[in-house]
């Protein structure tokens, strides 16, 4: 049996191998055309995961585009709609069926979110029944779609290990010509250590009290628009149309700024600007390489839980309470905090006042752990230095190649001075996102340099300065006697 239950109320599609086989076999015999038979250098193997990427992707987003039934993009809209909210209630973790597991919960929600994005491209067309014509034929396109889906996110996810490892990846044949993937040597290990260690890395979040309450006045403030009667509006909508909780809801654009001006008094042009904030449609949308490459981008199904379906040759706006709420908790929690928000908020100068606000007040959280337990231990410390004092003069350091200190940290036990950046980095739950990190790091982008590069720079300075460093720690301590002689000085990351 294909649906299973979680908690004895929510209905999972648990994917069958069948799909499995017919997409195998023909991308081996391509493959083996293409490249030949392993073993194959590093090069060659990062060739064929992007090769094996675009495979995947073609016969994914082929399959979504031949699909125009309406009642099948619906079913897929109410099957997230059940899955989000069992997670919600954080039922994945103690009441899963045995032929679930929590990794397939993961990988199911984003694999239905992008059928559900794909489906802002499709001319949908309604009437078709359920009945067992209907779920012969559903069942094996979405049997197709989640093995394909499973398979782009282990192509991206083996992409990103290949390009911070480097030898990460290897791919070789069975005696069937069959491909597999897998990882070299001592990776694999490395990899499993990683992921058991996860959750318990998990409960280690801190995310702002503050962030829903901040949000709601902020709204209020800013667009004058009260959540609550956001709130109102959407249970209307779906108590009108007699539909339940987590039935997936379609109506007309108009739907939301006529009501929401009619009943609250809010301006046409805010209500525009707060629903349109939270609309996904074919002009916004991403392709599905950029999806699932790049799971930072905002403009994604989970911060815009409203998605433009047309059907019937009508656009409607169509919404789920659940993932309602789960975009408007991911924006709070997990964007907000770090300077983004939808770019039609973000034009509205208050609200971008507040969010740049918010951003300000989370950089400070770290710092302010750290000070707490350099406090403790009575460590002399400079905070946030941008200028090095001296007698004869100020040297500022808040410069280009440069940059502000967040910590300068003397430990005499140990002879050593910490220059120390201060990095307080969104909640990364796969390899693509812990990539950017990576790339932040290491590797740096076309207009800025990476924090290893940059660290090194104020590294060079302290280095060359070291006495300036000592004068200005003997002002700020009143201790004229305070030398620095054989001390040396490290750089270091508090994330």
């Amino acid at each position: 049996m294909a649906i299973h239950k979680i908690n004895n109320t929510y209905l999972v599609y648990k994917g069958r191998k069948i799909a499995e086989v017919k997409y195998r076999k023909e991308l081996s015999a391509q493959l083996i055309a293409k490249f030949g038979k392993d073993p194959y250098d590093q090069k060659v193997i990062t060739e064929i995961i992007t090769f094996c990427l675009t495979y995947y992707i073609s016969k994914f987003e082929t399959i979504c585009k031949a699909e125009k039934s309406y009642t099948f993009y619906k079913n897929i809209f109410w099957f997230h709609e059940q899955v989000t909210e069992a997670t919600h209630k954080n039922l994945v973790d103690d009441t899963l069926p045995k032929e679930i597991s929590g990794n397939y919960i993961a990988s199911y929600r984003r694999i239905l979110k992008f059928i559900i994005e794909i489906g802002c491209e499709i001319e949908m067309v309604s009437g078709e029944k359920i009945d067992d014509n209907y779920r012969k034929r559903s069942e094996l396109i979405l049997d197709d779609l989640l093995f394909l889906g499973e398979m782009i996110m282990i192509c991206v996810d083996l992409y990103a290990e290949q390009r911070m490892i480097e030898d990460v990846a290897e791919i070789t044949f069975d005696e069937n010509n069959l491909y597999t993937f897998s990882r070299r040597h001592h990776y694999e290990f490395i990899f499993s250590h990683i992921s058991k260690e996860f959750s318990s890395q998990i409960t280690k979040h801190i995310v702002d009290p503050n962030g829903f309450t901040d949000f709601e006045k902020a709204l209020e403030s800013c667009l004058v628009i009260k959540y609550k009667d956001v709130s109102h509006l959407l249970a209307s909508i779906q108590q009108e149309l007699k539909l339940e909780h987590g039935d997936a809801v379609a109506v007309s654009w108009d739907t939301f700024i006529l009501n929401m001006n009619g009943l609250f008094g809010v301006s046409k042009e805010i209500a525009e600007r707060f629903f349109g904030g939270l609309r996904l449609n074919l002009d916004n949308k991403m392709s599905l390489l950029d999806l699932v490459c790049k799971p930072y981008n905002l403009n994604r199904f989970i911060y815009r839980p409203i998605v433009m379906w047309k059907v019937d040759g009508k656009e409607f706006g169509v919404f789920g309470s659940n993932a309602w709420t789960e975009a408007i908790v991911q924006l709070t929690t997990n964007a907000i905090a770090w300077g983004k928000a939808p770019k039609e908020w973000m034009s509205n100068e208050c609200f971008k006042i507040y969010v740049h606000r918010k951003e300000d007040e989370h950089d400070k959280w770290l710092d302010d752990a750290v000070q707490e337990k350099l406090n403790l231990v009575n460590l002399m410390y400079d905070r946030n230095v941008k200028s090095i004092n001296t007698k004869k003069a100020v040297y500022d350091i808040d410069v280009k190649g440069l940059g502000e200190i967040d910590f300068i940290i003397i430990a005499p036990s140990i002879n050593k001075i910490f220059i120390s950046d201060c990095k307080h980095l969104l909640g990364r739950y796969d390899i693509v996102n812990q990539k950017n990190d990576f790339n932040a790091f290491a590797v740096g982008s076309r207009k800025t340099k990476s924090y290893n590069q940059t660290l090194t720079n104020k590294l060079e300075w302290f280095n060359t300065n070291i006495k300036l460093l000592e004068e200005h720690f003997q002002i700020k301590y009143v201790n004229s006697q305070l030398s620095f002689d054989n001390f040396k000085i490290e750089g270091i990351f508090i994330v």
